[in-house]
């Protein structure tokens, strides 16, 4: 993706050349905007999941509300380049702005599922994760894992960076480790539950109440 000359607003470009450049090394985890798995990527993957990302900021641009996860899953975010959208969700949505990566090409998760079928098309909502690369288990590329401390403090870079750039009215921390690396910022935020593991309606009725005040 030429970032130059596919994206005009310059903070944008910056936070997108950010992804593709950690601030430090990191042990088991993958960067999606800059790796490519020869077993589990089609080519050009790093390409095509920065330009998804591109497309889905550049939609939300007028975005208020930032949902903020806590890392890249292996089937959703790690696939597609868009925090809590799977590769289910790009075929369902049939936008030629989207495209699938894996050599697979169809996963779908859970969790983005749920965020989904919540926040639907509202455009006032934009996503991010406080680590926004995908932590994983040793030797086990498709697994997941919480983000340890210092890869939130490595991811708390880019999370800056796009927080400056979005100026959101309201930050809603999905998750404990979001809302650490929230608070490592000074930020104000909203803690609610993540979906994963048990939580699906914790987070659905904390969201829908958080969202219908502010329609």
């Amino acid at each position: 993706m030429d970032l130059r000359r596919e994206v005009s607003d310059p903070r944008l470009r910056a936070l997108l050349v950010a992804l593709t450049r950690p601030a430090a090394p990191l042990s088991h985890a993958f960067n999606p905007y800059a790796e490519r798995c020869p077993n589990l990527d089609a080519p050009d993957a790093p390409r095509i999941r920065l330009a998804n990302l591109a497309c889905y900021l550049s939609e939300r641009r007028n975005a208020s509300i930032a949902l903020i996860g806590e890392a890249a899953g292996y089937r959703g975010c790690r696939f597609t380049g868009i925090p809590f959208a799977a590769e289910a969700q790009l075929l369902e949505w049939q936008n030629p702005g989207y495209r699938t990566t894996s050599s697979r090409g169809r996963y779908d998760e859970r969790s983005a599922r749920c965020v989904w079928r919540i926040i639907g098309a509202r455009s006032d909502v934009v996503c991010w994760n406080a680590f926004p690369w995908h932590p994983h288990k040793p030797g086990r590329p498709l697994s997941n894992r919480p983000p340890s401390a210092a890869e939130l403090r490595v991811g708390g870079l880019v999370l800056e960076r796009f927080l400056e750039w979005k100026q959101p009215e309201r930050v809603i921390a999905v998750g404990r480790a979001a809302e650490r690396a929230l608070r490592m910022l000074d930020m104000t935020t909203t803690y609610v539950r993540h979906p994963s593991h048990g939580g699906q309606r914790h987070f659905e009725s904390a969201i829908h109440s958080l969202l219908g005040a502010m329609r």
